[in-house]
């Protein structure tokens, strides 16, 4: 059986809009060192995220082995579920720098009463050196939101081995089996904090 053929057609569509306005995402002008940077809209109460927060779930965490990701909120309160531990996230809290391999997912914090979370996401430009062949970028975002709509709102079959493709063209890999487990987790999130600190020295150094 052939992979699922996409339903809707977004490519360049800015503000970008899926799950029936559960999350709109418009690009901005990005900063020298970023391969883009985007204005996030997330909306609890619709689509998707009604459905995840109805049954308790969440949605899978991934990870990026050469690009960091930055996250801003804005407005509202964002949780990021990093190497097994949700760091919640509001307007006062500055921007949180998460680093490669670093396995994570965001998602609304429980227990908030916004019915919108606004904030910015970004990723680091690995530059034209770079030794990959493949980054997060614009194309992942509208592949994956759109592969989403069509298989949970659309009724289109899950394909893993198309999810893996889409994934692996956008430098972007689903957390696996063995993560699940408590104490690689925690070994993660001491990896995760070692960086942070390295960073924060790094930059310290640099403003000297």
């Amino acid at each position: 059986m052939g992979p699922c053929k996409p339903r809707t057609f977004t490519a360049g569509q800015d503000p970008l809009r899926k799950f029936d306005g559960a999350i709109s995402v418009r690009t901005l002008p990005r900063p020298p060192d970023r391969l883009f940077l985007f204005h996030g809209i997330m909306r609890p109460s619709r689509g998707i995220y009604a459905k995840l927060i109805a049954t308790g779930k969440k949605l899978p965490t991934h990870f990026h082995p050469s690009q960091w990701e930055f996250f801003r909120v804005l407005r509202g309160n964002l949780t990021i579920y990093i190497n097994g531990h949700p760091t919640h996230r509001t307007p006062s809290d500055g921007e949180l720098a998460v680093p490669p391999y670093s396995h994570h997912v965001i998602y609304d914090t429980p227990g908030t009463e916004m019915d919108e979370v606004e904030f910015v996401v970004s990723a680091s430009d690995p530059g034209e050196d770079a030794d990959v062949a493949t980054f997060m970028d614009q194309s992942f975002f509208e592949n994956w939101y759109g592969y989403q709509e069509d298989v949970f709102q659309r009724g289109e079959k899950l394909d893993f081995l198309q999810v893996l493709s889409m994934f692996d063209a956008g430098g972007t890999y689903l957390s696996p089996p063995w993560f699940a487990d408590p104490q690689a987790q925690n070994r993660a999130w001491e990896k995760f904090r070692e960086q942070l600190e390295q960073e924060a020295k790094a930059k310290k150094e640099k403003n000297e």
